[in-house]
């Protein structure tokens, strides 16, 4: 039986076009990225933790791919019989590039004479823990969909997962504004990457409580 083409109106819509300006944002990081690892192409770069490195490059590609996908088959329903294998598959490459990304944030891989690679987070840096902690973010935030879905609390379910993939948004922001040194940085720099991540979340926690703040409707 031939595919059904999505409704349009959703597509047009404010979620809709959210999610089409997040899958184009995360191609482009993608392709300055990730792409360099995945191809072998900088090793030399990261010599020191390039395994490391490339678990988080494919396993943020699975998170990036699956995550948008997922979010599109559960607000279409369109093909919604694929929706829980692809959201395991996204939990899984979510959870190994999060927990590889706190390690390669709190690391000492790109230290001034470092001869070997360690988990190093009394050294880190404020960068460094400002990913760390978006990592950690989107680990609970994971977990709390999780734990949702099981109960069979799907409108739960569905409003962590929004914000897990807000948090995977935001990292592609951080690391797309990283490729721009001419970027504001507000002060010593640090503040970007603490910004980049906690204003999505803000503006998305409030588009998710927004009606359940509005006026009640006055029954007759």
């Amino acid at each position: 039986m031939p595919a059904t083409s999505p409704p349009r109106s959703w597509l047009l819509s404010p979620p809709g076009l959210l999610l089409a300006f997040a899958v184009l944002s995360g191609g482009i990081a993608w392709w300055l990225i990730a792409l360099p690892v995945l191809t072998l192409s900088n090793v030399s770069s990261h010599s020191t933790h390039f395994p490391h490195v490339f678990l988080h490059a494919s396993s943020g590609t699975v998170m990036l791919v699956i995550g948008a996908t997922n979010l599109y088959l559960g607000a279409t329903r369109q093909y919604f019989r694929l929706h829980r294998p692809f959201g395991l598959a996204y939990l899984l490459g979510g959870t190994m590039s999060a927990v590889s990304a706190i390690i390669l944030a709190l690391g000492n891989g790109h230290a001034k004479h470092s001869t070997g690679f360690s988990f190093d987070p009394l050294h880190a840096d404020d960068v460094g823990w400002a990913l760390a902690t978006l990592a950690a973010a989107w680990l609970a935030c994971a977990a709390m969909g999780y734990r949702a879905a099981w109960n069979k609390r799907f409108s739960s379910h569905q409003s962590w997962m929004v914000r897990s993939y807000v948090l995977v948004w935001s990292f592609v922001l951080c690391r797309l504004i990283a490729q721009f040194p001419s970027f504001p940085q507000l002060g010593n720099g640090v503040a970007i990457a603490w910004l980049s991540w906690t204003v999505p979340l803000l503006v998305c926690e409030v588009v998710l409580q927004w009606q359940g703040g509005s006026r009640q409707q006055s029954r007759a």
